[in-house]
């Protein structure tokens, strides 16, 4: 690649002429972001619309990519690397299509309803996915992965299960990690100074472990931010199995060999209300920020202005590395929750091809260069060797000296991009790290992998139900779990009585069944 740098910066003149009229070139890395988001959307629409097709005979396809705070400057010059790959070994154009992080589900979804060419979409989330799915904004691709996507299918194998909805493939799973653990990730100074040595914990020891902490910091010890109602933190501390939904749509306590067959109310369960008793104990000690409930701050904000010490996270392999890297201090993961694999958590992110894209086959060459070529994936991720980043001696990689975050000309920080375990080794990682994936990609047994992997409950066929019990969920969940809540008996009780009247009881029958029929057809 490094050989082909000056020959792909030549290619991108042209192309950078294209991406001026989008705003692309606006970032210098030094500029105002904010001038270049609010521009970047309504003007990159006018790139595509006026490019509907390739050069002479070669197919293009539209791609989806996002960003944080404006395009980066060196977006034409990727996706001309990216040509250099593509276009001799699959016949197929690339063009990429800028979005950013904030807007991109609705702006894909408008795209796809207006027919504005986009080929290939990614969704950061499970939402995102089920709602392109009951619009029927994607094609159903299981006949394209049999005909035309076996690398994808080989590549992808253990992750493809988690893109079914309904019995059909939706989508296509990019995952590094098979599974997940969580844990609380906290300074390890205060690790240090307890002289704590144990990492695996249940809840009573991480318990015992907080009131040691709290002597020796004056640091609220973990940072919740309710402040949008997002506090989700049972399932950090619980091996629960929400089925390819979420706990609104009910669950299963235990995964594996510990998992039952019965969906059940989440929110009724002893185990939940004995958690929400020692969510406040805990608020009490002073171990949450006071203002747990309220708080938009992330844990890093927090961790970064040295008022919060932790956060809950996942925390396998490199996790904790890269949150210490971000947050400048050395720090460690406590594990709450064991490595397990359910399909919601496989499936939080998924490449689709969109129903008005005219070349669906050119679409699935194109991932299946996203799943087996390292050079493709690479250019994706960290962009142009030597412009975008540079390689160490041990063969990690980082950035240029003198760029940062801010600045630099292309770097993806999302892991959403086809095959990432093909991904370089980024600097905050251990050098081993790919050795380290490997074996936590292999620990994978019968005692923590769910049942039910592959199945997935779709809640469009109440939604009547499951928007009211969301209401009910954002005016109880967050006080509850951030501790705030004095009578925790009288509340959950009431929070039980209002989700059953809101439709609950009728969201756990119809999973049910639909699980039922799940298992009956493997």
């Amino acid at each position: 690649m490094k050989k082909k740098v000056l020959a792909v910066l030549l290619t991108a003149v042209m192309a950078l002429g294209a991406l001026a009229a989008c705003g692309g070139s606006g970032n210098t890395g030094n500029g105002s972001a904010a001038a270049n988001n609010s521009a970047a959307p309504a003007e990159t629409n006018n790139k595509t619309s006026e490019t509907q097709t390739a050069t002479g005979d070669i197919p293009k396809i539209v791609m989806e990519t996002l960003y944080f705070d404006a395009v980066p400057r060196d977006l034409a010059a990727v996706e001309a690397a990216m040509n250099e790959i593509s276009i001799p070994e699959i016949g197929v154009q690339v063009e990429l299509y800028p979005l950013g992080f904030s807007e991109a589900s609705q702006q894909v979804g408008l795209m796809i309803s207006s027919g504005q060419q986009l080929d290939l979409v990614v969704c950061a989330g499970r939402s995102d996915f089920l709602s392109l799915v009951n619009k029927n904004m994607v094609l159903d691709l299981d006949e394209l992965i049999a005909t035309v996507g076996q690398p994808v299918a080989e590549a992808a194998a253990k992750a493809i299960p988690g893109g079914y909805v309904g019995g059909k493939l939706y989508g296509i799973p990019s995952i590094e990690k098979y599974g997940s653990i969580n844990g609380l990730c906290i300074d390890k100074s205060i690790v240090d100074a307890v002289g704590w040595t144990k990492f695996d914990l249940t809840m009573e020891e991480l318990g015992d472990f907080l009131a040691q902490a709290k002597a020796v910091t004056d640091k609220h010890l973990i940072h919740l931010s309710g402040g949008g109602n997002a506090v989700a933190n049972f399932e950090m501390m619980n091996t629960v199995d929400y089925l390819g939904a979420d706990i609104a749509c009910g669950g299963i306590l235990g995964v594996g060999s510990a998992e039952g067959d019965k969906v059940v109310n989440i929110f009724a369960t002893e185990e939940y209300r004995n958690y929400c008793k020692l969510m406040h104990e805990w608020y009490e000690a002073g171990y949450f920020n006071l203002d747990a409930a309220t708080n938009n701050d992330s844990g890093q904000a927090a961790v970064t202005a040295g008022t919060g010490a932790g956060y809950f996270i996942k925390t396998e392999l490199d996790m904790v590395d890269q949150q210490a890297a971000a947050n400048g201090i050395e720090m460690v993961g406590l594990n709450t929750r064991p490595h397990i694999v359910v399909t919601g958590d496989i499936a939080q992110q998924t490449w689709s091809i969109p129903y008005t894209c005219a070349d669906p086959e050119a679409a699935m060459k194109v991932m299946n260069l996203m799943w087996t070529n390292e050079d493709f994936i690479n250019l994706m991720y960290y962009g142009i060797e030597d412009l975008d980043y540079r390689t160490l001696e041990d063969g990690r990689i980082g950035f240029l000296e003198g760029e940062a975050p801010q600045t630099v000309g292309f770097h993806q920080w999302f892991g959403l991009y086809g095959n990432v375990a093909l991904k370089k080794v980024w600097e905050a990682s251990p050098a081993d790290y790919k050795e380290q994936l490997e074996a936590f990609n292999n620990d994978v047994t019968a005692e923590n992998s769910s049942k039910f992997y592959g199945y997935a409950f779709n809640p469009d066929i109440v939604k009547t139900e499951y928007a009211a019990v969301n209401d009910v969920i954002s005016t109880y969940r967050t006080s509850l779990e951030c501790g705030v809540v004095d009578d925790v008996d009288g509340v959950v009780d009431q929070f039980v009585k209002d989700l059953e009247a809101a439709g609950i009881n009728t969201i756990i029958e119809a999973n049910q069944k639909a699980l039922d029929e799940w298992k009956a057809q493997q």
